[in-house]
């Protein structure tokens, strides 16, 4: 028995209807909330590469590199999203390719919005690819209100504003799932060229397509034509590994190697226990319980009779449990919005607890749809309530070219010692920064000696939450008494500039 039954997408079905107007307003929600900046780490480095890619080059050099001598200067010179590169002097980026990559190809047509409107196109594309994969599994009504609870999660929502790459990993994912549910050779090869992406834009998650050649065999059986169009998506899947490796050995000097640094230094034992318990916390508190019928969908779908949804229920539950599995190890964060790494697994986890609820629901067609209604209203105010700082975040992202513009005033040949700075100045204000976090307390005297005897004014730029960090870092060896002065300027009155007086000769 194949795993889905054919399902055509009408036009004139209303609840279809619904689910292209639901993609329409995550565009649109994208577009006019979102932090068209390049501020902080990930924004700066995925924004930043996507420019380093049409200057046809990923090594940046190091003006400053041979002037300094100080520990670790290679690191300190290095801003946000960013470390040494393999050649002395110059610095790399550490983000995979897929994101920058197609930031690029938008840059290069419609230039800075083209850019910014990639992470909201894809979101777009996954709210309706989460109705068409409900639509598989089961009717229009199951995948209309699960591509409603996809657009009101908090986690798809908060980054749906960021040009980062949670959201097009979810929806290259997406992609490559409906399609390995095709009936040909044709949408076995779409499915691996969303995978390929996919595998660019988070190559850690490469494993999760062998559940698409699953389902391709599943679909089609293990005999010639399931074999063939298997083949056909790892035919079309394997560029994308080919060209993580490339730029892998390029840029960090071995195919397996990453920008985020060995393998050991981000994945451990110790970290199992704390991801473990908020993960799944996480997951609730977001999704509210309603999730957890997800995990109830192939019982009840076999139980209906329905073999062939609860088949598919249940590689959506392989999928996610896959998904959160290669991040039990992985370093802890400390907030829910660190959801974002299992984003892929959402859409999936929220049809199948959509056609959970519908095996439970009333079955006299008023009280059903009421009955669906009222989960909706619930997934809807829950999911906006928390995922609210979503729009706030196109202002308060707002400080980062603010600063910028004001440090494009000072001196050409001034350094900028800073750190959540440290990226967006140089796009902004092309200046040279020194990120502190990197600087050891006992190089700091060393490091602004020789800077000033470079000939460099030397300022410093921090948020208004970091001047106590720095003070903390510093106060033990070095005077920081221009702290308490009055600053030379606070940008969108939280980015404190100070200007560090010269020492006396």
């Amino acid at each position: 028995m194949p795993l889905i039954r054919p399902v055509g997408l009408s036009s004139s079905c209303p609840l279809t209807k619904l689910a292209i107007a639901l993609a329409g307003i995550t565009l649109a929600l994208g577009l006019r909330f979102g932090a068209h900046t390049a501020g902080g780490a990930d924004s700066y480095g995925y924004v930043s590469q996507a420019d380093l890619w049409l200057a046809g080059t990923l090594i940046v050099d190091q003006p400053l590199h041979d002037q300094v001598n100080w520990r670790n200067a290679n690191w300190t010179l290095a801003p946000l999203g960013y470390k040494p590169g393999e050649t002395g002097g110059t610095m790399v980026p550490i983000y995979a390719p897929g994101l920058p990559l197609l930031m690029a190809a938008f840059k290069f047509v419609g230039g800075d919005r083209g850019l910014y409107a990639v992470v909201p196109l894809l979101g777009e594309l996954a709210v309706f690819l989460t109705y068409r994969l409900g639509l598989a599994l089961a009717g229009p009504q199951i995948a209309a209100l699960a591509a409603f609870g996809l657009l009101v999660s908090p986690v798809f929502l908060f980054h749906l504003v960021w040009p980062m790459s949670d959201v097009p990993v979810t929806a290259w994912w997406l992609a490559a799932i409906v399609a390995a549910l095709g009936g040909s050779t044709f949408a076995a090869m779409l499915s691996g060229l969303a995978a390929a992406m996919a595998i660019l834009t988070r190559p850690n998650l490469f494993p999760l397509a062998a559940l698409d050649i699953a389902l391709i065999l599943e679909r089609h059986g293990r005999r010639r034509t399931g074999i063939l169009r298997a083949s056909a998506f790892a035919a079309a899947a394997l560029p994308g590994a080919i060209v993580v490796a490339l730029v892998n050995n390029h840029l960090y000097g071995s195919p397996l190697a990453s920008g985020y640094g060995t393998f050991e230094t981000i994945y451990a034992g110790r970290y199992f226990v704390t991801n473990v318990v908020r993960y799944p916390m996480w997951l609730v508190q977001t999704q509210t319980p309603f999730i957890l019928l997800a995990f109830a969908a192939p019982f009840l779908l076999r139980r209906r009779g329905d073999a062939s949804a609860a088949r598919l229920s249940l590689c959506a539950l392989i999928f996610s449990a896959a998904v959160l599995l290669m991040y039990l190890w992985y370093t802890p964060y400390p907030d829910w919005t660190f959801l974002r790494f299992l984003l892929p697994a959402i859409p999936l986890l929220l049809v199948a607890a959509a056609a959970s609820f519908a095996m439970v629901a009333p079955s006299s067609p008023r009280k059903r749809q009421v009955a669906f209604a009222v989960v909706a209203i619930v997934l809807g105010l829950s999911g906006v309530w928390q995922g609210r700082g979503a729009f706030r975040v196109q202002a308060v992202e707002a400080r980062y070219p603010a600063a910028g513009r004001f440090a494009a005033t000072l001196p050409d040949n001034a350094v900028f010692i800073s750190n959540q700075h440290s990226g967006s100045l140089r796009y902004y204000a092309n200046r040279l920064t020194l990120r502190f976090e990197w600087l050891d307390p006992d190089m700091y005297a060393t490091a602004v000696e020789q800077l000033f005897k470079s000939g460099r004014p030397v300022f410093v730029v921090l948020d208004d939450w970091e001047r106590e960090v720095f003070k903390a870092r510093y106060s033990g060896v070095a005077d920081l008494s221009w702290l308490d002065r009055p600053p030379v300027l606070v940008a969108a009155d939280s980015v404190y500039f100070y200007q560090l007086p010269s020492p006396p000769h």
